[in-house]
């Protein structure tokens, strides 16, 4: 069997294609803000710089910009898989195609990946303004607070807690940001709790039963991230305004790129062709006054 290569290669890039674009996007899309990068590194001077409205009265009055050192350098990722020629000859395309569409979902699932990274590392990892993005900064802007544990009542006052602290936040003028949190996340171990608190009418711990619950609906989602590996700490976030607590810097949307002819070096001396997804992009942080960690110790 002669492969034509040209229409191999468009059939295979066709197929992911398509199976990228019908992948959904992972819940963790909603808590990063993904931005077009044209350069091999885009600096963010402007985090923090969003100054409030005042009353206007003789000339306005312009903030200086205090110019953040806060930059992100694009980095290239790539995953690969080698197809031995006689599948092709043999026409097993049906033993292909799974492969390529577990690439393209592999795709548009790595940012959720990158930021699920900030998150973990989110207590050593520095934010725009030089100090971890989860740290027990100033008050009233400390966003890494001591849980009392993971007991209903547990989750219910520390809630509470964060809830409380995330409305006092400042930004770097001083000023209230009006911050209201409406996203949970937190590890497998703790969903089932937590989707109780936001769905239940009443009060979910069983001393309280039958009195009205003032969390439910004050919470719009909760997210499961399976890669926490503490599964007593957790997260409080404010996604719902344009910027978000973690960005996605994005340079190179994925594409599929081959080997596939018989005079690559591949092919030709181990008959294997070969099929990469690439792109270009990195991880960053946002506001961190729009998260909060709570650990558990």
């Amino acid at each position: 069997m002669i492969i034509d290569t040209v229409a191999l290669e468009k059939g295979i890039r066709t197929e992911f294609n398509k199976a990228y674009h019908v992948a959904k996007a992972p819940p963790l899309d909603a808590i990063f803000l993904r931005v077009s990068s044209r350069a091999a590194s885009e600096k963010y001077g402007w985090m923090g710089d969003v100054p409030t409205l005042r009353e206007w009265l003789g000339d306005k009055h312009v903030k200086a910009a205090s110019d953040h050192e806060y930059t992100l350098a694009n980095k290239d990722w790539e995953s690969t898989i080698g197809v031995d020629r006689n599948e092709i000859e043999d026409d097993q395309m049906g033993m292909i195609k799974p492969r390529i569409q577990m690439l393209a979902l592999r795709a548009k699932a790595y940012p959720a990946r990158l930021v699920s990274d900030l998150v973990i590392n989110g207590t050593t990892n520095l934010a725009y303004d030089g100090s971890a993005f989860f740290a027990d900064r100033t008050a009233p802007n400390d966003n890494l607070l001591a849980g009392s544990g993971v007991t209903d009542a547990n989750l219910l006052t520390d809630l509470a807690a964060a809830r409380a602290a995330m409305m006092r936040f400042h930004d770097d003028n001083g000023e209230d940001l009006g911050i209201v949190p409406d996203t949970i996340l937190c590890p497998p171990e703790l969903e089932p709790q937590f989707q109780k608190l936001i769905a239940s009418t009443t009060h979910i711990t069983a001393s309280a039963q039958g009195i009205a619950n003032v969390w439910a609906g004050s919470i719009k989602r909760v997210f499961v991230d399976s890669r926490l590996s503490d599964a007593n700490d957790w997260y409080v976030l404010m996604t719902d305004w344009p910027l978000k607590p973690f960005i996605y810097q994005e340079r190179k949307k994925p594409m599929l790129v081959a080997m596939d002819k018989n005079t690559d070096t591949e092919v030709f001396m181990r008959k294997r062709l070969l099929y990469s997804v690439e792109m270009r992009g990195v991880g960053g942080y946002g506001f961190y006054q729009q998260a909060v960690k709570i650990v558990n110790t």
